[in-house]
This record gives C-alpha cells, sequence and structure tokens, in this order.
C-alpha cells in the first residue's frame, strides 16, 4: 500500500496536523502546499526534507501537480480540503482511495452536497458528528479519529509542569477569530471573581484590545521558540470556547499535563472530566458553511473552578491530564487505528 500526504509546513493548525501524520504514518510521497501564496505565512520544507516531496508552484495545487502525485498511489489523506477542485475525481479515475480528515465548520460539502465525496470521511473530533454521518454516509464512510500528538514532542514541558506547583494559568488567545472563539472576554471577565493568588498568560498571536488592570493578567504576544514550549511553566490551561470542533491546543496541553478547564459543550465534555467543565448559554449564531451556534462560558463558575482547583490536589489533576492526552490523541494509541483506516 503507497500512501500520499497532502501536508503543509505553516506554524499553523494544518501545518501541525499534517506534520504529525507524516511523521506518524511515514508517506511514500508528500504534496506539499505552499501556503504563502494565499495566507502569507512563513514555511518550514525542512520539516519534511528526508521525505519524497513535490511543493506546489503557487499555493493551490495545479492539474499536473495533483496529477504527478496521484500516480503510483494506493491511497491519499488530506485535511480540510485537497487543494484541487477536481482532484477526487482524478483519484477515483486511477483507483486511488480518498481520506480527508475535515473540520466541520469547512466542510465544502454542507453546502455543495452533490459534488464528488472522498471515500472516507474523518472526523477530528465529535462535534457535528451525527449530522455529518446523517448527510453523507451513504455516499462515503464516516468515522471518527483525532489527529495524532507526539507525546515525546511534549515530555519536556510534561516534566517541567508536574516538577512543581508553578502558580501561572495559559489562556490562547491565538488569531484573533470571529465571536472571540476561545472565549478570551470570559476569561478576562473571570478574574473580576477570582480570588485566587496565581499569573494568567495570555498568549496571542495579534495585539489585543483587552482593558484590564489586574496585577495577575499578563498578556504576551511574543512568538514561542517551539510549538512545544508555549505549554511549559503552568499549572493549567483556560480555554472556554464559545464554539467548538477541533482543538489541537487542548489535546497538547493535556499531553504537557495541564488540565483544560472548557465550556460544558461539545466535544469538549466527551473528553474532559465535568469538574474541569463550565456552564454556558447559547449567545449568538454563526455562518461559516453552515449555522453554529455560538456560547458564552459562564465566568463566576470559571472563577471558582479555578480557585478551587488550587485548593485541590493540583499534581494528581496534572496526572489526569496526562492519562487522558495518551488514551485518546498520543501517536500509540492512534497508530494502529490510522494503519486499519488506510487498509479499509
Amino acid at each position: 500500500m503507497r500512501l500520499g500526504i497532502i501536508a503543509r509546513s505553516d506554524n499553523t493548525g494544518l501545518g501541525n496536523q499534517t506534520r504529525e501524520l507524516v511523521k506518524m504514518l511515514n508517506p511514500n510521497k508528500i504534496l506539499l502546499i505552499d501556503s504563502s501564496h494565499f495566507n502569507g505565512n512563513e514555511q518550514h520544507p525542512e520539516w519534511y526534507s528526508e521525505y519524497n516531496v513535490k511543493t506546489t508552484k503557487y499555493g493551490m495545487a495545479s492539474k499536473e501537480e495533483a496529477s504527478e502525485f496521484l500516480d503510483g498511489l494506493d491511497v491519499v489523506i488530506s485535511c480540510e480540503i485537497f487543494y484541487h477542485n477536481s482532484f477526487i475525481i482524478m483519484a477515483k479515475k486511477r483507483k486511488v482511495k480518498t481520506i480527508l480528515q475535515y473540520n466541520y465548520e469547512f466542510l465544502d460539502y454542507l453546502v455543495n452536497p452533490d459534488v464528488e465525496l472522498p471515500d472516507i470521511l474523518i472526523a477530528p473530533s465529535l462535534w457535528n458528528f451525527e449530522d455529518v454521518v446523517k448527510k453523507f454516509s451513504d455516499r462515503a464512510k464516516v468515522i471518527h479519529l483525532p489527529p495524532p500528538t507526539s507525546v515525546e514532542l511534549f515530555a519536556n514541558a510534561k516534566n517541567i509542569n508536574i516538577s512543581k506547583t508553578h502558580k501561572k494559568i495559559l489562556h490562547i488567545g491565538g488569531k484573533a477569530a470571529v465571536k472571540d472563539r476561545n472565549g478570551t472576554n470570559t476569561v478576562i471577565e473571570m478574574l473580576n471573581y477570582s480570588k485566587a493568588d496565581y499569573e494568567l498568560v495570555i498568549k496571542s498571536q495579534t495585539p489585543l484590545d483587552i482593558k484590564c488592570d489586574d496585577p495577575r493578567l499578563t498578556i504576551d504576544t511574543s512568538n514561542p521558540e517551539t510549538r512545544e514550549s508555549l505549554y511549559e511553566g503552568y499549572d493549567a490551561m483556560i480555554l472556554p470556547r464559545r464554539y467548538a470542533g477541533l482543538c489541537l491546543p487542548m489535546n497538547e496541553a493535556l499531553l504537557a499535563s495541564l488540565p483544560v478547564f472548557m465550556t460544558n459543550i461539545s466535544p469538549n465534555n466527551s473528553i474532559l472530566p465535568e469538574q474541569w467543565l463550565v456552564d454556558s448559554k447559547k449567545i449568538d449564531r454563526l455562518m461559516t458553511r453552515t449555522m453554529l451556534d455560538v456560547y458564552e462560558g459562564d465566568a463566576k463558575m470559571l472563577a471558582k473552578l479555578v480557585d478551587d482547583y488550587y485548593s485541590s490536589d493540583i499534581f494528581l489533576n496534572k496526572s489526569k491530564a496526562f492519562d487522558i492526552g495518551i488514551n485518546n490523541f498520543s501517536n500509540e494509541t492512534l497508530y494502529q487505528k490510522y494503519q486499519d483506516l488506510l487498509n479499509l
């Protein structure tokens, strides 16, 4: 079985997601998407220097690049899209199986249900999984399988985090997202009610317009030296997301032994223990490929959760976080499941 993976090499969720798939599955060929043409991001082709790589010239794959990549393959995996409008049709003519690990909010088939589907749709989380099964399982196999995360990559962060109580909590604002997706405003409001002694560090890739004079707050817009160093030196991560889906920072934080405090909505509540979740209410709707509900976490409940956490057995909670990460997202746990998928 000859495997091809369509990969990215920018420091984004898709870049990290495809990089981990490549690392775990060791494909025969890689079609590397130069995303600088459509997002201006720095590229890291050196990630794949040991592989058989074809890099696109103009961002999206041309017909010739897609055709050359498909030559000699049995299976192709991509994440979110295939980067060429006729890729699936071209693959089916060559009897190459296509697998797409989609993001629900960007799933084009929701607005174009009659176009050619890949052979397998992989849900990276259980968010709206039943909806995809209902709409597409008559024409494609639909399964749930999270993207893998390397345990070794976060081993140093894990060791640092479990070494002591750091009195620091991490919140990742990321790039400014529609409707405050990561719940940064809820986190700021939480400080009005929380009494515990800790530093709240908000990491953001873009400047944030935050008006808060709480001395516990630090806003850090610097770029971490490495993806894994982002999680070093904390006791927990707080991420009361307003609408859900795949959340790689949650997966990574867990493997760095950080409990993750989130809103009690899908898919967070299918992974995390109830005591790490806060109630939320629906406050809005958002149109992506389909209409999504937008929630707001209870800031008072979040403050109590954090304060109670610092009165609990922190090290037991950190150990629990690592176990959740290992059992759900580690490459060791997922490797055979992906091998079985490729051989369906």
